[in-house]
């Protein structure tokens, strides 16, 4: 079932040929422009593949302020890992994102500041400063799908005994997402950036996501996440392909 489940995703990824690095927030953001304060906390136990397989137990928070055609949006990422026994916090970070929703207009201009580490990827640091238009392509009530084409910042450093990198420059990232609900209380989510470096080919990122989605009750809901991380220019001893499963609750407020 995994090998379908991971295939799929790839085979998607792959056709629509939008991909990257980026962690995705989109998806937790909610619809509703004049509510004010909102966000959700989620939990989850991942199954994740690298280099050695591992099993991981994550938290999210994100938090949303609304002001008419104005949205705020923070979100960090924390995780918890045994990796062959060997317990750590392996990764995390923190989002923060605005959007100016343009008026009667398809296109919504965003502006964000990621920063992240890995320790399994040996990734020291990460920080992107980005921004750039979204199309929104799509936007009804059961079905959306936009279109991102971000410039970026990237200063990042991956680090070990025996390896060393570190990058800073300015490239494109692009992203497709959809959201589709097929049922009252279930919905499917695909998310793919794509992330190339112009100057040297063989460094390029992508990042895929799908999700389904089952609402619970009004706060409550259960997701299954497939993702997949692939780097072309890692240190040596560290897997290019990354995917997992997970399966998490979430709680909005």
């Amino acid at each position: 079932m995994l090998k379908w489940i991971v295939t799929f995703v790839l085979l998607t990824g792959s056709l629509l040929y939008v991909n990257g690095q980026i962690v995705n927030i989109d998806k937790r953001r909610t619809k509703n422009p004049n509510k004010g304060f909102q966000g959700d906390i989620n939990m989850g136990l991942n199954f994740v593949h690298t280099t050695t397989d591992m099993t991981q137990l994550s938290s999210r928070l994100k938090l949303q302020y609304n002001d008419h055609d104005n949205t705020y949006l923070l979100s960090a990422d924390f995780s918890y890992s045994e990796v062959s026994n060997e317990r750590n916090v392996n990764n995390g970070g923190f989002m923060f994102k605005y959007n100016y929703w343009v008026p009667d207009k398809i296109i919504i201009a965003e502006a964000f500041y990621q920063y992240q580490y890995n320790r399994v990827k040996q990734l020291k640091h990460r920080n992107i400063l980005g921004g750039g238009p979204r199309f929104n392509i799509a936007d009804r009530e059961k079905f959306s799908l936009f279109l991102v084409a971000y410039t970026i910042y990237l200063n990042e450093q991956y680090e070990n005994n025996d390896f060393k990198r570190k990058k800073s420059l300015v490239k494109f990232s692009s992203m497709f997402s959809m959201d589709w609900q097929f049922a009252p209380t279930a919905t499917f989510g695909h998310t793919t950036y794509y992330e190339p470096d112009y100057s040297d080919p063989s460094d390029f990122r992508i990042w895929s996501e799908s999700k389904l989605n089952f609402k619970l009750s009004k706060k409550f809901s259960f997701a299954l996440y497939v993702r997949l991380d692939y780097d072309n220019l890692t240190p040596e001893d560290v897997d290019p392909l990354f995917y997992t499963i997970n399966n998490s609750f979430s709680f909005k407020f």
